[in-house]
């Protein structure tokens, strides 16, 4: 066939979205089983097939099309100080690294980097849902790119959607990347429970707890003993100094304004907190 429609690039993924299962069987039932029926007819017998299969056969232990089994982290194993990867519970998780929603972004010509973006939510969420959290790191080898790139899809993405991407430095609250901190106060203090909170931040009701417990036992410390020295709530409380600078901070921003700024990103969350601090000193 000649090309006629040369700078629609659209085209040239149409075939993928026929490396499918219900082509396979299509092939089978007509080359292999003498299938010569109408094409209405054979569409509704391959649905009738891969319902059944999905019904019967498929589980979440068993690898489809366009998935693979990895090795990753447990959720429930949240890392202490030192931790090693060789301490650390693992569990198999399948992903999915082509799914119909990506030819289909191919297809209807959406940006390359917004497709990228809901494969990285798509596989976060498969390895959550599956009791365990893909890093940056090992995101980044199973979509081949670099791990900047992965952090900078995830900062794009909670600017596009408002929403963060459960990769293991947002679960498990480590690195530098994003904290959960300001927002999980916020949501505490304009009112909303524990489960409204949990069902916007989709962090886990333990972490949440965890959260704002300690953002009261800081409350509590400043009032008590008059005093915002992050270093003796640190030692008062048992927690790093940089937590107790970022709690802190939060304390007084919300005491002098009634509010709290959302941010989301440690540069951003780090130039706040000192921010604040200094202003307390003056």
């Amino acid at each position: 066939m000649i090309n006629t429609c040369k700078n629609d690039t659209r085209q040239h993924y149409v075939p993928m979205g026929k490396l499918t299962y219900g082509t396979r069987l299509k092939q089978m039932l007509k080359e292999e089983l003498g299938y010569q029926g109408k094409p209405k007819v054979l569409d509704l017998l391959v649905d009738e097939i891969e319902t059944i299969t999905r019904e019967c056969f498929v589980s979440e232990h068993e690898v489809g099309l366009g998935q693979i089994r990895v090795l990753v982290p447990s959720i429930d194993d949240r890392p202490s100080w030192g931790q090693k990867m060789e301490d650390t519970k693992l569990v198999a998780v399948t992903l999915t690294l082509l799914a119909s929603e990506d030819t289909d972004g191919y297809k209807g010509n959406e940006k390359s980097g917004i497709i990228m973006q809901k494969k990285l939510v798509r596989i976060a969420k498969e390895a959550v849902s599956q009791k365990g959290v893909l890093s940056t790191a090992v995101a980044a080898c199973i979509l081949g790119i670099k791990q900047t790139t992965v952090s900078k899809y995830a900062r794009q993405y909670f600017e596009r959607t408002g929403k963060i991407i459960p990769l293991r430095g947002y679960v498990h609250d480590i690195g530098r990347t994003t904290t959960h901190k300001r927002w999980i106060v916020e949501l505490h203090l304009s009112g909303y429970t524990t489960k409204e909170i949990q069902e916007r931040t989709e962090h886990r009701i333990c972490s949440i707890d965890r959260y704002l417990k300690r953002y009261l036992a800081i409350e509590q410390v400043i009032k008590e003993l008059k005093t915002v020295d992050p270093v003796k709530i640190s030692r008062l409380l048992d927690i790093s100094v940089n937590s107790a600078k970022e709690y802190t901070a939060i304390y007084l921003e919300y005491d002098s304004t009634g509010k709290i700024q959302r941010l989301d990103y440690y540069s951003d969350i780090n130039k706040k907190t000192e921010d604040q601090l200094a202003h307390t000193k003056h």
